[in-house]
């Protein structure tokens, strides 16, 4: 599998935190995969997210969020874990018609669905986005389980 676009859910997908829009800025990181906002909560960046990011841009592979979120909390968290700069879209908006940000993402980075990989942890979302593009390849991130993690999804992609 050689994908052109890989998007990216946020909450429970590149983090632990449910909602990132609950969470009370400023945000200080306190460790390599760990930040907190101003009254204590943790958010914790799931395992090689950091490497794969780096591994897909190394292949030309672009990135993009596809959240339901508050963009500009969503968008500190990224800054405060410094993953910002991985991303050529971010598509962060407060809603969770899924299926309408990524049609604005296809249009925005000139991809075909046959092309893009969608990630996210709620299996309502993947039906949204594969209603509407059923081409678009969808996995489904559960961090119980043996489905899915980033090193799998280098394995996927490969050289």
């Amino acid at each position: 599998m050689r994908p052109k676009l890989i998007v990216l859910d946020l909450d429970k997908v590149l983090w632990d935190h449910h909602n990132v829009s609950d969470l009370t800025p400023p945000f200080r990181r306190i460790s390599e995969r760990m930040i907190e906002d101003r009254f204590g909560e943790v958010v914790t960046l799931r395992d090689d997210v950091r490497e794969f990011l780096s591994f897909a841009k190394r292949r030309g592979i672009k990135l993009s969020t596809c959240s339901w979120n508050h963009f500009d909390k969503a968008l500190e968290v990224l800054k405060a874990f410094d993953l910002d700069k991985y991303f050529d879209l971010l598509m962060i908006e407060p809603h969770p018609e899924k299926q309408l940000m990524m049609e604005r993402i296809l249009r925005s980075l000139g991809v075909r669905e046959e092309e893009v990989v969608y990630v996210d942890d709620r299996d309502y979302m993947l039906e949204k986005v594969r209603s509407k593009f059923p081409k678009i390849i969808t996995i489904r991130f559960h961090p119980a389980g043996d489905c899915f993690s980033f090193r799998k999804l280098m394995e996927l992609i490969g050289d």
